[in-house]
């Protein structure tokens, strides 16, 4: 585990800490009330399909006779 980024702005100890789904973001909540969002990860990449490694056998016939 390697520090990325020291996160500053709360005025009171953290007492939760959750990711976001696409895992770009982070939100923080603490004992002074406060919830802060922090875009630590930057913006995601799209997701490119993967190319198909080994085509099926015969996938361009329609139907064997």
């Amino acid at each position: 585990m390697v520090k990325i980024a020291e996160l500053t702005g709360h005025t009171s100890r953290v007492l939760y800490m959750a990711q976001s789904p696409d895992g770009c973001t982070v939100a923080s909540a603490t004992g002074d009330e406060t919830l802060r969002f922090w875009n630590v990860f930057g913006t995601p990449e799209l997701a490119k399909p993967a190319p198909k490694a080994n085509p099926e056998p015969f996938a361009h016939f329609n139907r064997i006779r």
